[in-house]
C-alpha cells in the first residue's frame, strides 16, 4: 500500500510539472472583456464541489433583477448543459439566459463581449449579456474575471502530494496567487456554512418517493460519494452504490441494464445524471431522481450581491 501511495505522489509530482508549464506557455493571462462582466464558478476539487447548481442558484438570482445571462460550459459537459436549458427554460422564453457550449471558455467570452461591442451593448442577434457566468475555468488562467466564486470544502490545498493522482484536488493554492484580490470564497461545510446543499426531493415519474424496498443508488457525478451521503441525509436507504464516470456517455446503455438487472428495487440516480436518459427509462417507476437543492446564507448573498455590484 505504501508503494502505491508513493508511487501516486511521484505521479503528482509529475502531474503538478506539466500543469505549471502548460499554464506558463500556453495559458498565459489574456484580454479582460470590455462590455460583459465575466464570472468564474470554481473550486480546487476535481470534481462534485457543486458548481452547476451554485451557477444555476446565481443565475436565476441575476436574471430576477433583469440582468442578461450568458453560460459557458465545456462540450464535454452536455448534461449539464441539458441541465442549464431544462431549469432555466423560462429565462431562455424571457431573452434572459443563453447556454453556449464550448471548448475554450476564453475564445468563448471573448466573441460574445466583441459582438456585444460592435453592436453598441447588443449581440450579432440583438442580445448581449450583462454578466457571462463560466462554469469551472477555474483553471484556465487566459480568464479575465470580474469576480471568482470558489466554494471550499477543506482547507485550500498546499502541498503537491495533496493533487491528482495521490488526492482529489486540481491544483493548488498559491497556483491562484494572482486572483486572490477577485476571488471570494465560499466555505460549503463545518457549521453554518456559507453555501449549503441537500437533496430537495426524490420522486419518480409519478411523483412518489422510494418508500418500503431498499434502494441502489447509481451516479456519474465527480464526488460520488457525497452523493450517496446526502441520500442517506434525506432519510433514503441505499443498500448499494454504482459508480458510473462523470459526463458519462455510456450511461443510458448501462442504466438500462441495471435496471433490467434489479428490478425488484428502486434504482435512484441525480438530476444531473437524469439528462442522460430518454423519456422511457425517466418514465420507468422504479427510476427515481434526486434533486439538489442550494441554500446561501445571508451574509454569504450580501457578500456575492456586493461584489457583482461592483
Amino acid at each position: 500500500m505504501n508503494i502505491v501511495r508513493k508511487l501516486r505522489e511521484v505521479l503528482a509530482a509529475y502531474y503538478w510539472a506539466a500543469y505549471s508549464l502548460h499554464h506558463k506557455f500556453f495559458l498565459r493571462p489574456g484580454r479582460p472583456l470590455k462590455n460583459s462582466r465575466l464570472v468564474v464558478i470554481g473550486s480546487f476539487r476535481a470534481g462534485g464541489a457543486g458548481k452547476t447548481p451554485f451557477c444555476l442558484w446565481l443565475a436565476r438570482r441575476l436574471t430576477a433583477r433583469g440582468k442578461r445571462v450568458a453560460i459557458l460550459c465545456h462540450k464535454a459537459a452536455f448534461d449539464e448543459v441539458r441541465m442549464y436549458r431544462h431549469n432555466l427554460q423560462e429565462q431562455i422564453r424571457q431573452g434572459l439566459v443563453e447556454v453556449h457550449s464550448t471548448g475554450n471558455r476564453y475564445r468563448a467570452a471573448q466573441e460574445l463581449d466583441r459582438a456585444c461591442g460592435k453592436a453598441e451593448g447588443k449581440g450579432a442577434s440583438g442580445w448581449a449579456p450583462d454578466f457571462i457566468l463560466c462554469d469551472d475555468g477555474f483553471e484556465d488562467s487566459r480568464l479575465r474575471p470580474h469576480a471568482i466564486f470558489r466554494l471550499d470544502w477543506e482547507k485550500a490545498p498546499t502541498e503537491i502530494d495533496q493533487l491528482l493522482p495521490a488526492g482529489k484536488f486540481r491544483s493548488l493554492l498559491q497556483d491562484h496567487s494572482r486572483d486572490q484580490v477577485r476571488t471570494t470564497i465560499l466555505r460549503c461545510h463545518g457549521v453554518n456554512p456559507d453555501v449549503r446543499f441537500f437533496i430537495g426531493s426524490i420522486a419518480n415519474s409519478e411523483g412518489d418517493f422510494p418508500k418500503y424496498r431498499q434502494s441502489i443508488a447509481v451516479c456519474g457525478l465527480g464526488d460520488p460519494e457525497r452523493f450517496v451521503q446526502d441520500l442517506k441525509k434525506a432519510e433514503l436507504t441505499v443498500q448499494k452504490s454504482i459508480v458510473r464516470p462523470d459526463h458519462d456517455r455510456n450511461f443510458q446503455k448501462n442504466f438500462h441494464e441495471i435496471l433490467r438487472k434489479h428490478c425488484e428495487k428502486n434504482i435512484v440516480i441525480s438530476e444531473k445524471d437524469s439528462f442522460r436518459l430518454s423519456e422511457s427509462l425517466l418514465g420507468n417507476p422504479q427510476t427515481y431522481v434526486a434533486r439538489q437543492s442550494i441554500l446561501v446564507n445571508d451574509l454569504a448573498r450580501a457578500r456575492i450581491d456586493k461584489v457583482l455590484a461592483k
